[in-house]
């Protein structure tokens, strides 16, 4: 392994890359739960990476590549970017890792075309801000915005908080530059035509591939003018069965928010301090009266099926506090507990029965103090459904959840994933949702990275 790395850095430098133990602890983990919970609360030293390669282009990433490959060993890679993972996808023990954070630059923006083109490791935050100034966004706005980058949230099949309007990050990506595990480079498409038939998509190999593919390197992005007219507010309803049927027909009649989430009677009395259901929503646009004809009628249908009007308020909290996860990880490590989150998705017929099933699971398992959901992410078959589980902090009770969630939404027609990813975490029951399509994904694996260097070391997707 020392050969690789000395090999690494004859070719790149020692700025490029590094190997002190005060480095490689930083990158020994991202935000997946359980490497939090073993590092915070039980005070673990977590294995570390063998070194971490940050390069400044494409071309480091291909030598990098082609030096590995070339090598007698057989020496694991982890992509990293803004390390905001929360399944163990940029968890990079035994690996070296390669850190996208200095590839960073905004190459061009073409408002006539609507669209922009830019590095991977770029930080969402930094490109929605240069965006902004010009009266432009992504409109992309996931709860690590203010870490991920555009290379990851492709990797990882993102989703925003305004994916109901504005679709995912599958919708928003137009064509990718990258590098293959053998070093080459390529783009996925000679043009940023708005679509092409011209054979599958290739970008749909590389978005949700969680860099086991290949390493994404420059994307072009659909970007949109920023609303000009909003709307929004909140309703309470007697019954989340109530909310749910009020969600499904806004989709189904077109009423579409921009954001609507529907939260159980346990999180809006923990996140707001009401005692039933609580749904907020907003609607966006460029024209006023268009904008509150749509709330006109989502008016209606909520409170066709039973909502109560309460103001923006609880929209407007919300808007506030949605980013606060340091905040809300030391309010959880403050009461002597920890947690994870579990988005999965489902049909509108089976929304409410994977959601009490999946509740009531976990509400059995020992140690576990809390589950809370919310409903978002809309769609016109159904949506996500967001679990967040309150436990006290233990490895095998860690799993246990992880477990009881799985075979819950399995049992109910569910995906076992909506926007996190596979990652670790949910390796292990990935061959249950796929079935046999699963090995079309390790031919596909093979084929481009027969050695099986790249990201899959620690059991993602293949744990056999």
């Amino acid at each position: 392994m020392q050969d690789i790395i000395e090999r690494l850095i004859n070719l790149l430098g020692r700025d490029k890359v590094i190997t002190s133990d005060e480095v490689l602890r930083k990158y020994s983990r991202d935000f997946w739960p359980l490497l939090l919970m073993r590092e915070q609360i039980f005070s673990e030293e977590l294995p570390k990476p063998l070194a971490v390669v940050i390069p400044e282009s494409v071309n480091d990433i291909s030598l990098v590549l082609k030096a590995i490959n070339e090598g007698g060993d057989l020496v694991p890679v982890v992509v990293y970017g803004g390390g905001s993972s929360v399944t163990g996808a940029s968890y990079g023990a035994g690996s070296i890792i390669i850190d996208m954070t200095r590839l960073n630059r905004i190459i061009d923006v073409n408002t006539y075309d609507s669209l922009i083109t830019v590095e991977a490791g770029a930080k969402l935050r930094d490109v929605e801000s240069k965006l902004n100034e010009i009266g432009y966004s992504l409109r992309h706005i996931p709860q690590s915005f203010n870490y991920a980058t555009i290379g990851g949230l492709i990797a990882t099949m993102s989703s925003g908080q305004f994916s109901t309007l504005y679709g995912n990050i599958e919708d928003i990506v137009i064509n990718m530059e990258v590098v293959l595990p053998n070093g080459d480079v390529t783009w996925l498409r000679s043009s940023n035509a708005p679509r092409a038939s011209t054979g599958p998509s290739l970008k749909y190999l590389f978005i949700g591939s969680e860099g086991m593919l290949g390493v994404i390197t420059k994307a072009v992005l659909r970007i949109v003018p920023l609303p000009t007219s909003t709307i929004y507010g909140a309703y309470e309803f007697n019954s989340l069965e109530q909310g749910v049927e009020a969600l499904r027909e806004l989709m189904m009649r077109r009423v579409v928010p921009a954001v609507a989430r529907l939260y159980d009677e346990s999180e809006a009395s923990l996140r707001f301090g009401l005692n039933k259901p609580l749904l907020i929503i907003s609607f966006e646009g460029y024209y006023d009266d268009l904008v509150q004809a749509l709330w006109r009628r989502a008016n209606e249908i909520a409170k066709s099926h039973g909502g109560s009007y309460l103001g923006t308020k609880y929209f407007e909290d919300w808007l506030r506090t949605r980013f606060n996860v340091e905040e809300e990880i030391e309010m959880v490590k403050k009461y002597g507990l920890w947690f994870d989150t579990i988005e999965v998705s489902t049909t509108w017929s089976r929304t409410i029965p994977l959601y009490r099933d999946f509740r009531d699971s976990l509400l059995k398992t020992n140690g576990v103090l809390g589950v809370m959901a919310h409903i978002s992410h809309l769609y016109i078959n159904g949506a996500c459904i967001y679990f967040t589980i309150l436990f006290k902090p233990d490895v095998d009770t860690y799993w246990e959840i992880w477990n009881k969630a799985m075979e819950a939404t399995l049992r109910n027609g569910g995906s076992i994933s909506h926007h996190h990813g596979v990652g670790i975490v949910r390796s292990r029951w990935l061959k249950y949702e796929l079935g046999n399509a699963l090995n079309v994904l390790r031919s596909i694996k093979r084929a481009l990275d027969s050695r099986g260097m790249l990201n899959t070391k620690n059991g993602m997707f293949f744990p056999d």
